[in-house]
């Protein structure tokens, strides 16, 4: 089957890895960030800032503004600082040794790919499942153990001549301050604590491993469970590791090497060997601390793990990925030189190739099967819950060939969504109910087949008689939705909010849960708009009848910050003098009627002053005229003013309203003399005119 991979490195910020397959259908992906740099398999040289005798381990300065943490059983002896008795029983071996290129015999050469007795089912399109039926029946073992991790390996020469040495010291013994290691990455910073380090060098190739400070340590991947195959790999890494090197190296066959020729393992091989005699004259020529070397990048990463025989091209948009790939292809893999193309159109290259709407697709609970069934992903606290429904699925007989088809299907994209969403730890597959034993079988066998390609370890169980199969995967790095998503801050995670109805009556028996035992004026709700509008439209009973039993005023306001499942009260308590000012100028409009309302109108017009009598009544003392002006014939008098100033003062009093209006006269003069008021107070108006002007002109002479 022919896949192609894709590199969109056009922006410098991050850079995204794609493996599709012939069908244009997301197998693997990998991105990174700037703002997310790793530093995890960087090598450096550091040097001991502190031995800690209680914890058995040194801390060293590597470059960084953190120290790195070096615990003692990760110290090479060759570092110790043994006595002179002490050194006539040890072995030194030195642990930046040169090491030697390997040969490359006719043999090699004439030596054709190894083809490994693999069932296919994992390459092939349509699941076969008369193929699956005779690895049931047969028993015929996977080639790939999934319960191995791709790192974990089985060591076959296992004569360390400095096993024991660490046994008979301390490090406080032979570890000091101020002393130099070459020190490499093993786990990245997390929070306050800083990364930890080892002196045991591992370099990764694509086929192998090698480890120049560790002698007598030859293994091979466990995931590789076929034995005729893990024999031919020994023999080849036996050829490798000979002479001078066994002295001072290891190797380790990777699972990516099963199924390839002594030459391409050779080939590999020798570009690590290369690797390390760089690192080891850079090493020398340092000061500590130094940075001595960079661990493959992302777009080193895919082609050491992605590009395989099946690959027919990779196609990278940006210069310097494409520059970059060239040169990476042209040590390790030159006959694969011309598979590498560089994309130049004005189109995204995941655009183009409908990578980015997969992508996307990736942040939805549910993945929809050919069939048309469908599975629905739902991540809990405890663990991840895969569902499997038929959905449309109706083309088959019966309902046991129509479960097990839509179950074959969901478990060919169970293997496939587990990977590219990185989901570990504990997965509960609830599959459609069959009621043959077989067919359970047959499922559980073709779930292990696509899940032998994944790097992680993986465990499964058999599937219940309730249709259930449990399933832990390794963690790698943080899942797909962990990296790209936030809590959502409306709901909080939960995926679901109080409805309206909901909402509203919480908020008002919290209101009524917080005033009930105390005594409170004032009542202020702050909650989201679709409640305080529903309070207001719907429950408008309830308001009422909380303000009428604890005589209280209710105020609800929109507050724009509020998410949807939260709100917040504020309760006010008035003194006396504020609790009757409030009565008056910010009434409850709630607790007045359109009545009511129209009847205050119409009292305060009425208390309007409408006569000067009523005024004078009310005017300071030395303002107030006699009693005999008071009466009705005397008021076209004119009225005795002081001064300007005084006159100013009371026409200042009517018009603020600040002159009590109390009438000493009854309706029936009222009535009677309604008539000559008006006469009257025209009088009024044209003497008081006349008499200021002379008052002023008085004034001004004096």
């Amino acid at each position: 089957m022919k896949k192609r991979i894709l590199i969109d490195a056009n922006f410098p910020t991050e850079t995204r890895v794609v493996l599709l397959d012939k069908n244009n259908q997301i197998e693997d992906v990998e991105y990174s960030s700037v703002n997310k740099k790793q530093i995890k398999g960087n090598i450096y040289l550091a040097k001991v800032t502190r031995v800690e005798p209680a914890l058995q381990a040194a801390f060293v300065d590597y470059g960084d503004e953190k120290s790195g943490f070096l615990p003692f059983s990760e110290i090479h002896p060759d570092y110790y600082n043994i006595l002179t008795k002490d050194k006539e029983n040890e072995v030194f071996t030195p642990s930046w040794n040169e090491l030697s290129p390997p040969e490359i015999t006719s043999d090699d050469l004439a030596e054709k790919k190894h083809s490994t007795n693999s069932s296919g089912i994992a390459d092939i399109d349509e699941i076969d499942i008369s193929k699956i039926e005779k690895l049931v029946d047969e028993k015929i073992q996977s080639d790939f153990d999934i319960e191995a991790e791709d790192n974990e390996i089985e060591s076959f020469s296992k004569e360390d001549a400095h096993s024991d040495a660490r046994k008979d010291y301390k490090i406080q013994e032979v570890i000091k301050k101020g002393q130099i290691f070459l020190v490499q990455v093993t786990k990245e910073e997390r929070g306050n604590k800083g990364v930890s380090l080892t002196t045991y060098i591992s370099l990764a190739g694509k086929y192998c491993v090698l480890m120049p400070n560790k002698p007598s340590q030859n293994g091979i991947s466990r995931k590789i469970s076929n034995h005729d195959e893990r024999k031919r790999l020994k023999d080849i890494i036996n050829s490798l590791v000979s002479g001078r090197n066994k002295e001072s190296s290891s190797v380790i066959a990777r699972t990516a090497g099963a199924g390839h020729t002594s030459l391409d393992i050779k080939k590999d091989y020798e570009y690590l060997v290369k690797l390390w005699n760089r690192v080891r004259e850079a090493t020398l020529q340092a000061n500590a601390p130094s940075f001595i070397h960079q661990e493959d990048g992302l777009i080193l990463k895919t082609i050491r793990d992605m590009f395989d025989r099946n690959v027919k091209e990779v196609v990278v948009q940006g210069s310097a990925a494409f520059n970059a790939c060239v040169k990476f292809i042209k040590e390790i893999m030159p006959y694969a030189l011309g598979s590498v193309k560089e994309y130049k159109s004005n189109t995204p290259i995941l655009t183009k190739f409908n990578v980015e709407d997969q992508l996307t697709r990736l942040y939805q609970p549910v993945a929809h099967l050919p069939s048309g069934g469908y599975i629905v992903i739902n991540p809990t606290e405890a663990l991840i819950s895969i569902d499997v429904n038929s959905g449309k699925a109706t083309s088959e007989r019966n309902i046991e060939e129509m479960a097990l088809k839509t179950n074959l299907e969901a478990a060919r994209e169970v293997a496939r969504q587990v990977k590219l969403r990185d989901l570990s730890g504990l997965l509960v597959l609830d599959f459609i109910d069959m009621a043959d034993t077989r067919n359970r079988k047959i499922v559980e066998r073709t779930l292990r087949e696509f899940l032998s390609r994944d790097k992680a370890r993986i465990q499964t169980s058999h599937i219940s008689s309730f249709g259930l199969l449990e399933m832990s995967r390794q963690r790698l790095r943080p899942s797909f939705l962990e990296v790209n998503s936030n809590i959502c801050m409306h709901c909080s995670g939960k995926g679901v909010v109080r409805a309206d109805e909901s909402n509203s009556m919480l908020i008002l028996r919290t209101v009524e849960n917080e005033i009930y035992n105390n005594n409170y004026d004032i009542v202020n709700v702050y909650g989201i708009a679709s409640s305080i509008l529903y309070l207001l439209n719907n429950k408008r009973e309830e308001i009422n009848f909380i303000e009428k039993k604890y005589s209280i005023k209710l105020n609800f306001h929109i507050d724009r910050d509020a998410t949807a499942d939260s709100y917040s009260i504020e309760k006010i308590r008035l003194s006396e003098k504020n609790k009757s000012e409030t009565m008056v100028k910010q009434p409850a409009l709630q607790d007045i009627d359109i009545k009511e309302a129209q009847s205050e109108n119409s009292l305060n017009r009425k208390q309007k002053p409408n006569n000067r009598r009523s005024q004078k009544n009310y005017l300071p003392k030395h303002n107030r005229p006699n009693e005999e002006e008071s009466k009705p014939e005397i008021i076209a008098k004119d009225p005795v003013v002081e001064s300007v100033e005084d006159k100013n003062h009371l026409q200042d009093n009517v018009s603020n309203g600040e002159v009590k209006i109390e009438s000493s006269l009854d309706g029936q003069n009222k009535h009677n003399n309604k008539s000559r008021k008006r006469i009257n107070r025209r009088r009024v108006n044209t003497t008081k005119t006349q008499n200021l002007e002379s008052e002023v002109i008085d004034v001004n002479k004096d």
